[in-house]
């Protein structure tokens, strides 16, 4: 990771971040800590104050997204149960810093984004920090993916009115599902597959932004029309 002043300069409000936020709502686990601890989110977020950034609270960005509160992102990660080498498939990956939280605890992401623009912006960032075991890919979630890659874990960073059924296909045995399910009321779930079938746990209230919906070629289409 590329070391600068401002990065350490950030090192006092990721470390109050980590105490406050995530340890004192019970977030435990090392590997999300020192993630947390490592990644400088004020990057990820370069249109807010550095005071904002680490803030509790989420974030606009581009594209009517948002960056979620730190501690729903903890909270959906010890969800996740990451294993040391596991492949993850990210939907939504928007900003990207839930990327490089994940780029530290996991082998491999294979993260997906509808807009070209939180692509361009999160790439920048990535590369800054030269995290390298992830892969971006312009894509939908309610279209088919590579065919034939299973990935240990899979989770959604906007909620869908419900999961797609065919992102289950792209589950391991044993594996887990973390996503956000619901329009105006919105739970999140975690799936995992045993014996080839899905066993559905019901978590906490969240507010997500919608999953995008419709093909890559839609989203696109709707995307320029705004522009013309």
């Amino acid at each position: 990771m590329v070391v600068t002043d401002e990065y350490e300069n950030q090192g006092d409000l990721r470390g109050q971040m980590v105490t406050d936020q995530l340890m004192r709502r019970g977030i435990h686990n090392p590997a999300i800590l020192n993630a947390f601890r490592e990644i400088p989110r004020h990057l990820f977020v370069s249109n807010h104050q550095p005071e904002d950034a680490y803030s509790d609270q989420p974030l606009p960005i581009k594209c009517g997204q948002t960056i979620s509160q730190p501690y729903i992102v903890a909270l959906m990660l010890s969800y996740l149960d990451i294993p040391r080498g596991a492949h993850i498939l990210e939907i939504g990956s928007g900003s990207g810093y839930a990327t490089a939280l994940m780029s530290k605890m996991c082998s491999h992401i294979c993260a997906i984004e509808v807009y070209h623009e939180l692509i361009d912006d999160s790439l920048r960032v990535l590369s800054t920090l030269q995290i390298s075991n992830f892969e971006m890919h312009h894509a939908s979630a309610w279209e088919q993916l590579n065919g034939g890659i299973v990935y240990d874990r899979i989770i959604l960073w906007a909620s869908p009115p419900r999961i797609p059924e065919h992102l289950f296909e792209y589950l391991k045995e044993g594996g887990i599902l973390v996503a956000p399910e619901g329009k105006s009321e919105q739970y999140v779930w975690i799936c995992t597959k045993k014996d080839g079938k899905m066993i559905k746990q019901r978590k906490d209230p969240v507010r997500f932004v919608p999953l995008v919906q419709g093909s890559i070629q839609e989203i696109d289409r709707k995307v320029g029309g705004k522009h013309e």
